[in-house]
């Protein structure tokens, strides 16, 4: 391990936004670290280095206190000392490589322990709030995308790969401009409904607190509040694998592609109590956990007047659909759409009128012919 690494090292351990990640509590960050390390291998290996050193800071003693610091980091500054002198009283007779020298190695690695040490404990208590590297943060890339919902009784977001997310008053989802080729990802926090584009080669991940909700494509509703006592998933349609962020097999269950963990089918629901780190399955006679009307409405038209379907689309989202009533008076739809999100929808009913239509975040217009 030579200076610099070492020195980079420091840097990225003083970045709070890291250490965050590193601990697992902003995973909608993976994208951020994955593409700011690069292709480059040093970065690579100063990512993997540094998360390595949080996590085993994490796996102390989390009450850790001051004196037990001090004694690290003495520690780490008495090795560093030994190298030194033995460095000085060896007399060598050639330049050795950095990285050959146990000892070296030894000091540089107690050093940033010591130091990973003193970062987690300030950054715990929110006693000082450290500086971000320089190095670390110009390059950080705007990848994220957040969405709020303020003070609209429901308020339709549309996901990068054309999901669907109704989500609550006062509640909030995050999400990547783009999702990675291996995962779909997006964050939540509050309440909120989903209609999951299907991919079972790209899993969809919903993060909502501890609880991760695992799908390929259905629709099911959570109810995640930042200081509600317990994270409820209710399905809807197709099956949900749960588990918990802290779960042993976490990891083994985000790479797999496959749906294990806590499987949920249709009006089955999963409860994670946060205060007894709890997890458990049950079954109701409906699926209605947000009491919103998408929840139970069900998309079967027959010879369904085209203005009763927009004004029934536009409430179950909560988005506005524009269109022009007096042009399309005469049109009608016979169609049965289960649970594909709203743009699916939208597909299959302007393919019958011969419409067409754009999203935009406000609103939905459909631009269409007269129906005879």
């Amino acid at each position: 391990m030579n200076h610099s690494f070492t020195t980079s090292l420091q840097q990225l351990l003083a970045n709070p936004g890291f250490i965050q990640w590193a601990r697992g509590e902003k995973p909608e960050d993976d994208i951020i670290w994955k593409e700011w390390a690069g292709l480059n291998e040093e970065r690579t290996k100063l990512v993997e280095k540094g998360r390595e050193l949080v996590i085993a800071v994490e796996s102390e003693n989390q009450d850790l206190t001051d004196e037990h610091i001090e004694n690290k980091i003495g520690q780490a500054l008495r090795i560093a000392q030994q190298k030194e002198l033995l460095k000085k009283t060896r007399q060598l007779t050639s330049i050795r490589p950095l990285f050959a020298s146990g000892w070296n190695v030894a000091a540089s690695l107690f050093i940033i322990l010591g130091l990973g040490f003193a970062l987690f404990r300030i950054y715990k208590n929110n006693k000082q709030k450290l500086a971000p590297s320089v190095a670390v943060s110009q390059e950080k890339p705007e990848t994220i995308t957040e969405v709020v919902n303020h003070d609209q009784a429901l308020k339709y977001v549309q996901l990068p790969d054309g999901s669907s997310v109704v989500l609550h008053k006062n509640s909030s989802v995050k999400f990547p401009k783009q999702f990675a080729a291996s995962k779909r990802a997006v964050f939540l926090s509050g309440e909120a409904f989903f209609e999951v584009t299907k991919n079972p080669e790209q899993p969809f991940f919903v993060y909502a607190n501890e609880l991760v909700a695992k799908v390929h494509g259905t629709s099911f509703s959570v109810k995640a509040g930042a200081d509600d006592e317990q994270v409820i998933v209710a399905v809807k349609t197709g099956k949900v694998s749960v588990f918990t962020q802290k779960d042993a097999k976490a990891k083994q269950y985000t790479d797999d592609k496959e749906l294990t963990a806590l499987i949920l089918t249709p009006n089955q629901q999963a409860t994670f109590e946060r205060n007894h780190d709890r997890l458990f399955r049950t079954t109701l006679s409906t699926a209605i956990l947000l009491n919103i009307p998408i929840e139970n409405q069900e998309f079967t038209y027959s010879e369904t007047p085209a203005e009763t379907v927009f004004e029934g689309l536009s409430k179950a989202y909560g988005v506005d659909i524009e269109f022009n009533k007096e042009i399309m008076s005469q049109c009608s739809i016979t169609a049965t759409l289960g649970d594909e999100p709203l743009e699916n929808k939208l597909k299959w009913i302007c393919t019958i009128l011969e419409a067409e239509y754009e999203i935009t975040p406000t609103k939905i217009t459909i631009k269409g012919n007269p129906c005879r």
